[in-house]
């Protein structure tokens, strides 16, 4: 099977499992959804949409920016956005520790810690494939900055 195939099919697990996870909360975690008006995540089609949504957006932003940012520009880009998925992992972390949320169920906590966790191994497989490819060598870019004296032979008279 082709990497980029598998690769896809992992993120499409992952995602369903993520939906399924935050679509079945036990008792109070329903009325918590219901008070707070989460309709995002009240069923597991709108779960299911949401996730993807995020995880496909994500993975165009970080498509568009291998295919056409420069390697520099690139590994910022990939350096910035795992920085925010680690941000939004470290604050689910400290709000599901709270009483209010660890009352709301294992599945429903375990599906709110994975978005974050299927973000954060997306933006560093992307920027661990962009630091390990090399950029091609364009000899016509290098012979302008040289400009006519660095060929060889001189400038022709």
């Amino acid at each position: 099977m082709n990497r980029k195939w598998s690769s896809l099919l992992l993120l499409l697990v992952l995602s369903v499992t993520d939906a399924y996870l935050l679509a079945h909360p036990n008792l109070i975690g329903k009325i918590g959804v219901l008070i707070y008006k989460h309709h995002y995540i009240r069923n597991f089609p709108r779960a299911l949409l949401t996730v993807t949504i995020v995880v496909g957006v994500l993975l165009a932003i970080c498509e568009l920016v291998y295919r056409f940012a420069q390697k520099k520009t690139a590994i910022f880009s990939y350096l910035t956005l795992t920085a925010v998925s680690l941000f939004w992992f470290m604050y689910v972390l400290v709000t599901f520790s709270s009483f209010s949320y660890r009352i709301t169920g294992k599945a429903f906590i375990y599906g709110a810690h994975l978005l974050p966790v299927i973000l954060t191994g997306l933006t560093l497989r992307y920027l661990i494939k962009r630091i390990l490819v090399n950029e091609p060598v364009n000899d016509a870019l290098k012979d302008e900055k040289r400009g006519p004296e660095g060929l060889k032979g001189g400038p022709k008279a």
